[in-house]
């Protein structure tokens, strides 16, 4: 019992420790923003909206689902030099790997417990939504915004910059967004937006088609990021 005791608190140790470092100390207030900016916008919906939909709480919750995972992947490289981790970390065989998939795995878990109260309020004070399958379709967007910025980070290698491109990456497609609105190559594609003049077939299809192209870009994008990684003298330097 006490062996597993000391595990746990190792465990709970150890999170709070790479929360810390991801965030930049500042896990509270990412937080406090999410909530702030879901209250906030959903109070308005509610007043100024006629008839609200789960399209609509879709758009509400993208933002805080972005807003976690944007910090943690375009920063985290830049936090670990900022806080003198990033030699030690390079100077274990192969640990830089297992610390920046632990911590993707974790910021993960952290959205996607997040997203669950937000999604209820929703469900109870807006419109009725299918709660997991909401959840469940943002965390795939969530996922591949995380491993384009660590993907983006691994070659930027500052997170200032690696932010701008972000922004840059989001304003294109935005721009696009009238061209490709219900194409499966739009990486803003609403799930929970009927077309009326598309058959409900068709747009099942594109809307899994759309999930498969963003889950695959997740694993090239995070891929991509893990080989960056070997090169150990672009980032110490």
């Amino acid at each position: 019992m006490t062996r597993f005791r000391n595990i746990q608190n190792n465990l709970i140790s150890l999170a709070r420790y790479n929360i810390r470092i991801v965030f930049g100390g500042k896990f509270i207030y990412f937080i406090a923003a999410s909530v702030i900016f879901f209250l906030a916008i959903g109070t308005i919906m509610a007043f100024d909206e006629n008839y609200l939909s789960a399209e609509d709480v879709y758009g509400l919750l993208i933002f805080p689902a972005v807003l976690l995972v944007f910090y943690p992947s375009a920063f985290g490289i830049q936090n670990d030099a900022d806080q003198r981790t990033l030699e030690i970390i390079f100077g274990i065989p192969d640990y830089r790997y297992k610390v920046w998939l632990v911590r993707l795995f974790m910021v993960m878990v952290i959205v996607y417990i997040c997203l669950f109260p937000l999604a209820f309020i929703a469900h109870y004070a807006l419109v009725s939504i299918p709660i997991f399958k909401m959840v469940s379709q943002i965390m795939v967007l969530a996922l591949f915004t995380a491993t384009l910025g660590f993907c983006v980070s691994t070659i930027v290698k500052n997170g200032n910059g690696t932010a701008v491109v972000m922004v840059v990456i989001g304003l294109i497609f935005l721009i696009l967004t009238d061209e490709i609105r219900d194409s499966k190559w739009n990486v803003f594609l609403n799930p929970f937006d009927n077309p009326s003049n598309i058959n409900e077939v068709i747009w099942m299809e594109t809307i899994r088609q759309n999930r498969i192209i963003l889950s695959i870009s997740s694993v090239v994008f995070l891929l991509i990021g893990l080989l960056n990684l070997q090169n150990r003298e672009k980032f110490l330097r």
